[in-house]
């Protein structure tokens, strides 16, 4: 038999490859910024388009009884309720005609195998940043989880480690315990070089070093908007998370491959379909979507904090700054005056 890409290509084998280097590059997860749950995982190919997360409080840090022979002890009850994670149902198709192939000379299907993984990766972070886009819209996580530098504090409202502190302490007292991660665009991690924020570190046996702050690992991603409303005074927000703030499960569904003789000339596409969720623990999906979107969830009106839940104990915290427009490409610095 003559050997050629439909033999070459095996579905099962080509999942088990792009979930493998998912998991070796996911800088996300290796940051502890999302959390793989094994809970969520079995639920993904189950019916319906939300998963229930159950869950029950903390003890009540209410005053003890005094101990005494005339009067019974007070029994406290443990309080419990669910959240509800949003599915999301995503497929994507990459594909080249022969002809494509013979003139470049390019390895194009090469290409396609190797960076599957790299796309879904991608596209991990934008609903990372959808979903957190769209709570941060919500009320409640608003006025309790977002350090907003440009109404605390406007003529100190550049990223500074004096902002960061103002942020890291909506954390409450479980602050210095459980944050390990900082998200911040390429803009952000310039003006925290400039100002002398960054430690790098060399991990043994490691190729390249990676930046720490306070602790936190920084995590650079583009994918973080900066808003040049006013080109002068650019501004961003960045994420700090704490330990298993974001649980994530994804599982890829289906892998093809298929060929087309008479299509623009003969034309082969590989296709892949997963099933994935990202749900910040605390937070829940109040009006669930079919096929949700990016859009649906970045959607404010999509999502709450459910009952039971003091949203001063959800491990995201936002922190709006301005930037020197010096480090943002698009952005207006401003001239002195003419002489």
């Amino acid at each position: 038999m003559e050997t050629n890409t439909a033999n070459m290509f095996v579905p099962e084998v080509f999942n088990a490859y792009v979930l493998n280097q998912m998991t070796k590059t996911n800088r996300l997860v290796q940051s502890g910024i999302l959390t793989p749950d094994t809970t969520l995982a079995g639920q993904l190919t189950q019916p319906g388009t939300t998963i229930t997360v159950p869950f029950i409080n903390d003890l009540d840090d209410g005053d003890p009884d005094v101990w005494q022979d005339t009067a019974n002890i007070t029994v406290s009850n443990l309080t419990s309720g669910k959240q509800i994670a949003q599915k999301f149902y995503q497929a994507k198709a990459f594909g080249y005609t022969d002809q494509s192939q013979l003139i470049s000379g390019a390895p194009i299907y090469q290409t396609i195998v190797n960076r599957f993984s790299n796309y879904w990766l991608a596209q991990d972070s934008k609903m990372l940043l959808s979903t957190l886009s769209g709570i941060f819209g919500v009320s409640k996580i608003q006025n309790t989880k977002l350090f907003d530098a440009t109404a605390k504090t406007p003529t100190e409202a550049n990223f500074s480690a004096k902002g960061f502190i103002g942020a890291s302490a909506l954390m409450g007292d479980i602050a210095d315990q459980t944050l390990t991660a900082i998200a911040v665009n390429s803009a952000t991690y310039a003006q925290m070089k400039a100002n002398g924020l960054i430690d790098t570190i060399q991990q043994q046996n490691a190729a390249t070093p990676f930046g720490t702050y306070n602790g936190l690992t920084i995590v650079v991603d583009d994918q973080i908007p900066v808003d040049l409303s006013d080109k002068s005074k650019p501004t961003t927000t960045s994420y700090i998370f704490g330990r298993g703030s974001v649980a994530y499960s994804q599982t890829l569904y289906a892998s093809a491959q298929k060929r087309e003789e008479l299509v623009n000339g003969g034309q082969t596409d590989v296709v892949q379909k997963r099933v994935g969720t990202i749900h910040v623990i605390g937070t829940s999906i109040k009006s669930p979507v079919a096929n949700a979107s990016l859009k649906d969830f970045a959607k404010s009106s999509n999502w709450e904090v459910v009952d039971g839940i003091d949203p001063r104990t959800i491990k995201v915290v936002g922190y709006k700054s301005t930037l020197d427009p010096t480090f943002v490409v698009g952005a207006e610095t401003t001239s002195g005056p003419k002489g």
